[in-house]
């Protein structure tokens, strides 16, 4: 296992660096790397004979030790994701964030639960659980792109990142909602005792005062990023018996610290832990999940949910822009910008597969067009704003 862990760390921040010396997002190579992973042991054989002796050639992507560090890299992600969600800015957004990332979550969840109950033949749950998958924005992409063409800090620009921010915590919320362990009432009871408890701690400032005695009274080395990753896996436990998706805690509790005095001491370390081992390692670990003894037969009709988010999102976000008062190519060019996902969507759809609840093949293949819509969309969405831009500059 010392090897997997190895190699996988070694070749992530090799393809970290060719993806974006070529302005791609350099997750996108550390999920080939865990591609390439899954072809050496669809192709390597068991073992192997030399001069008389038999050699192990096993390569042990699913060992329980790579699990446990890319689950890791899941809670981490969506905790600093909470740390990073700025809670003026989420009401400085306002009506036009909220109306923009809501109607852009709200259609495009429609359009994909539609397409995948009425045409994929899903259950009502599956639906619902794929849905969501294709609910949350990453800007990434954009915030580059509208730094190229000037547009960052105008208003499509600020519509653009206010509304991801509202989309994130409407992400956050349909996880917890769909991926909630039980039947309705024990996911209801532990919903309801869940944000009481979060309520309770925000009202009294709870987390922040932790924080703050931590921080007086503690002086040994990394003290206060070693209390703070504890608060994280507490929170992310008491979610779990909570029947709450454990990264639901972690992104709350984030988001509390997130807003502490103490959040500028710890954040550069927390970032040098999460995106030097547990993150790469979770990004390889998807890419391992595209097992190709199941893609042999990959249902081709999976791809339709590719146009069909395209459409939700950029109508959905489009009608929300232009009620907030953006002219009509303003409003799509947020519509389109509001289109590239990534983190979330790969997290959700990669707890989706380990619940079980699309089944092994299914879920495989539902991994691999997830995969496929985050680089497509991050390939297609700058060409799309920089036409836009022209032709609106030419317009002028």
């Amino acid at each position: 296992m010392l090897l997997e862990l190895a190699l996988a760390l070694i070749f992530a921040k090799i393809m970290d660096e060719v993806f974006m010396r070529k302005n791609q997002p350099a997750v996108i190579g550390e999920i080939l790397v865990g591609i390439f992973f899954s072809l050496i042991v669809f192709f390597l054989p068991q073992e192997a004979t030399l001069f008389s002796h038999t050699v192990s050639l096993s390569f042990e992507i699913e060992h329980p030790a790579f699990d446990f560090f890319a689950e890791m890299g899941i809670i981490m992600l969506l905790f600093l994701s909470g740390m990073e969600t700025n809670l003026n800015d989420l009401k400085k957004a306002g009506k036009s964030g909220i109306t923009t990332g809501g109607l852009g979550v709200f259609l495009t969840f429609l359009f994909v639960f539609l397409l995948s109950y009425s045409f994929f033949g899903f259950t009502v749950k599956q639906s619902v659980v794929f849905g969501t998958i294709y609910t949350a924005t990453s800007v990434g992409v954009t915030v580059r792109t509208l730094m190229e063409i000037g547009l960052l800090n105008s208003k499509v620009g600020n519509t653009i990142l206010t509304a991801a921010v509202a989309d994130d915590v409407f992400g956050i919320i349909a996880i917890t909602l769909v991926l909630g362990s039980g039947d309705f009432i024990e996911i209801a009871i532990g919903l309801t005792f869940f944000f009481f408890i979060i309520y309770s701690l925000s009202r009294y400032n709870v987390i922040q005062r932790i924080m703050e005695t931590a921080d007086r009274y503690l002086r040994g080395p990394y003290a206060l990023i070693s209390i703070t990753l504890g608060i994280m896996l507490l929170f992310a436990y008491f979610a779990d018996i909570s029947r709450v998706a454990k990264i639901t805690g972690a992104f709350f509790v984030g988001l509390f610290i997130g807003q502490a005095p103490q959040e500028r001491k710890i954040i550069g370390s927390l970032k040098v832990i999460a995106y030097s081992l547990f993150i790469p390692v979770f990004f390889v670990w998807v890419g391992t999940l595209v097992d190709f003894r199941i893609l042999m037969n990959f249902n081709i009709i999976f791809l339709l949910v590719i146009p069909v988010v395209y459409v939700g999102k950029i109508l959905g976000c489009f009608i929300g822009a232009r009620l907030s008062g953006l002219k009509t190519i303003n409003a799509l060019k947020v519509g389109v910008g509001m289109v590239p996902e990534m983190e979330v969507a790969l997290v959700i759809a990669t707890l989706a597969y380990a619940s079980g609840i699309f089944g092994n093949i299914v879920g495989t293949q539902i991994i691999a067009i997830t995969i496929i819509y985050v680089i497509f969309s991050s390939i297609t969405v700058p060409i799309m704003l920089k036409k836009l831009h022209k032709g609106d500059e030419g317009a002028r």
